[in-house]
């Protein structure tokens, strides 16, 4: 997989450093796109459509047969045409989602660490109230609290739970029989769920594990949202193209009826063309991207576990993003960004971003890059550390 140098290429990962750090020049492991050309297969797809007049676009039947056999084939999970809504991304469906399926005063709850739109979503909804539930964490292993878990849904009357699935940043792909109980419990105590599943794909097979759909697990259709995209499994971000699947009729016309209101229904056919030349054709590329990510990661885990054992890794079971604790050298998220940025020259995700309670001292590092640059940010870390 060929690395590409993005600098000055209008990447908001690497061009956008000064807006979001304060400053240029350093190396750029955080937002969460890959530094890897998008597949040959969606390049001539767009190729083609841009020759074409650039009028209002019509979303054809194939997108929609692209989707469902993607997630058939892919994830085991049979959809209809009509359950899929199209959006402009994840993050702002999720924004509508709450929105249109709660009220002003109502709960919405998350687990955190957790990725911090997810925070932002249920902030920025006038009048809701978030609730932040902890994974439990045994060493360097989450799993979800169930007791905590079903206590915070009963003592805040809790109305909506947004799932992360894989989780983000903490790494860990849900098996069935979690997502089995963590839906139960939901399902007890009447609370709708969104499972944002936008890291579907991206799944370590090295640890010989399979993402399991939380749609398949058991009968939910009455009360799940489930959110995905070829964006992160592709590296789509800038085409902005979401679907969103809604068995459910009041909630899918509920949701539709709040974006036809923000006349926000109209669709971007870049994203559509993309999307479905990559569900189509993509996978090859897909596998091989794969092999990349997850043999970073096992260069990673195997540098500091020789070097500096006291940075504790998480297993990446799936994503393209290490949930790394430097609590043996830092305690405050100050004392991780002089860590990070100012000493080792390198933009990461902080921990305190991501919501939970002892966090302060982590750091997310995305590694869809090259080897070269996940050696370079090793060096320097670790060249750091051992310096104290």
């Amino acid at each position: 997989m060929k690395y590409v140098d993005r600098l000055g290429t209008y990447s908001f990962k690497w061009d956008g450093l000064k807006k979001e750090f304060g400053e240029d020049g350093l190396l750029a492991m955080w937002v969460a796109d890959m530094d890897f050309p998008s597949p040959d297969c969606v390049k001539e797809a767009l190729h083609r459509y841009v020759d074409m007049p650039l009028g209002y676009f019509a979303t054809p039947d194939s997108y929609f047969e692209a989707v469902a056999e993607w997630e058939k084939e892919r994830h085991g999970y049979e959809i209809k045409k009509e359950w899929i809504c199209v959006t402009p991304g994840i993050v702002p469906a999720l924004h509508w989602a709450v929105r249109s399926l709660t009220a002003p005063g109502d709960s919405v709850m998350i687990s955190t660490p957790v990725y911090y739109p997810f925070m932002n979503a249920v902030n920025n909804s006038e009048g809701r109230r978030l609730v932040k539930c902890d994974l439990k964490k045994t060493g360097t292993y989450y799993e979800m609290d169930y007791e905590r878990f079903e206590r915070d849904i009963v003592e805040n009357n809790v109305k909506l739970y947004i799932l992360c699935n894989p989780h983000n940043p903490v790494g860990r792909v849900w098996t069935a029989d979690e997502l089995r109980q963590t839906m139960d419990i939901c399902k007890r105590h009447h609370v709708t769920v969104i499972s944002d599943e936008i890291h579907q794909d991206l799944v370590n097979p090295k640890l010989g594990r399979k993402k399991v759909t939380t749609a398949t697990v058991g009968d939910y259709d009455d009360m799940l949202i489930t959110m995905a995209a070829a964006s992160k499994s592709f590296n789509l971000a800038a085409v902005q193209n979401s679907f969103i699947i809604i068995p459910n009729e009041e909630m899918r016309r509920s949701f539709n009826d709040f974006l036809g209101k923000m006349s926000l229904d109209d669709v971007n056919g870049f994203g559509h063309i993309a999307t479905e030349a990559a569900l189509r054709h993509g996978a090859p590329w897909l596998d091989e991207v794969l092999d990349v990510i997850y043999g970073n990661f096992e260069y990673l885990k195997a540098r500091f576990l020789d070097e500096c054992p006291e940075v504790k890794i998480s297993e990446l079971e799936g994503t393209y993003l290490v949930w790394m604790d430097f609590g043996a050298f830092c305690s405050t998220q100050e004392e991780v960004k002089d860590l990070i940025q100012r000493r080792c020259r390198i933009a990461m995700d902080y921990g305190a971003w991501f919501g939970s309670e002892g966090g302060n001292a982590f750091a997310r590092m995305n590694i869809a890059t090259s080897r070269e640059n996940v050696k370079e940010a090793c060096d320097r870390i670790i060249g750091e550390l051992k310096k104290n």
